[in-house]
């Protein structure tokens, strides 16, 4: 059996404790401040030498601070001589900068993979990557990458508590498919892609012409942020006569008030999982991380 020690960030506690209970793996704490000009200050506590270590952190909400705390984590291993570092990074952020779209704009997800790298990453294990141009995330890093998804572990939550009587899974945007063809799957039903124009960074425009009239509509994407995708996505299933509309996603960033105008808008469950800690997180990736751990030699 593969043996491991956990180490974790400010934003991996949750899933890092769960992972260790599940595995019984042990973990190390890790002492993290700030000095009074604002640099953080990290301590790696116990001893990692001559170990393989995970180092959990999700990227969700503070994602510049995370990242830096996150490499600094992982260079302490390293100094201490330990053999491997494994990053579980469930929310990997700035993926949705994956080329540049203009003149004079960074292409953001390589350059965070060369910063996981250069900490001292030999592996990267993630969650429902935003994967759009990219076909996978070896084509940014270097390093095994393993990309997870909790799409079939959030369509198995919702038949056992909603039940699939006259679904229908619909993806608001084309980048969505991946996801919602997925959960389909798992349903054993049908799916309908809508399309977005996006006008902005938080306004878009749906349009498209599902047949959802009298159903019961499960809407999935990978993120929600500000919600206003899905807010578009929910105002034209209801103009076209769904009874019902649920959301699942991976990550709930659910920021700007997005729950409340999702709700606002006629959406009546969201489900999603802890990857990001929320209300809605009904869902834990903690298993699949653990079972992805013990057999990735």
């Amino acid at each position: 059996m593969v043996e491991l020690i956990i180490a974790f960030g400010s934003s991996g506690e949750h899933l890092a404790r769960a992972v260790a209970k599940i595995t019984r793996f042990s973990v190390t704490e890790t002492e993290t401040r700030r000095f009074p000009d604002g640099e953080l200050y990290v301590r790696v506590m116990g001893d990692a030498s001559r170990e393989d270590v995970v180092v959990f952190q999700s990227l969700g909400m503070r994602p510049d601070r995370l990242l830096m705390e996150y490499c600094l984590i992982a260079d302490a291993v390293k100094g201490m001589g330990c053999k491997t570092v494994t990053a579980v990074i469930p929310y990997l952020a700035y993926a949705r900068q994956d080329a540049r779209f203009r003149s004079g704009e960074p292409l953001s997800i390589k350059l965070v993979a060369r910063s996981l790298e250069g900490a001292g990453t030999d592996r990267l294990i993630s969650v429902d990557a935003h994967l759009h141009r990219l076909r996978a995330l070896k084509e940014v890093f270097t390093i095994p990458t393993l990309n997870l998804s909790a799409m079939p572990l959030l369509a198995e939550y919702y038949k056992t508590e909603f039940g699939v009587r006259n679904v229908i899974v619909v993806g608001p945007d084309s980048e969505s498919e991946q996801w919602a063809s997925t959960v389909a799957g798992t349903l054993s039903t049908e799916y309908s892609i809508l399309n977005k124009e996006r006008l902005g960074d938080r306004d878009v425009e749906i349009s498209g012409s599902p047949s959802v009239r009298g159903k019961t509509v499960v809407l999935v994407d990978d993120i929600i942020s500000t919600g206003k995708t899905l807010v578009g996505a929910i105002r034209k299933l209801r103009s076209k006569g769904a009874k019902r509309i649920d959301v699942l996603t991976t990550h709930a960033l659910l920021v700007e008030g997005a729950l409340s105008l999702l709700r606002k808008a006629g959406m009546s469950h969201l489900v999603s999982t802890d990857t990001i800690p929320r209300s809605t997180s009904r869902v834990s990736v903690a298993p699949m991380i653990a079972d992805a751990l013990r057999e990735w030699k």
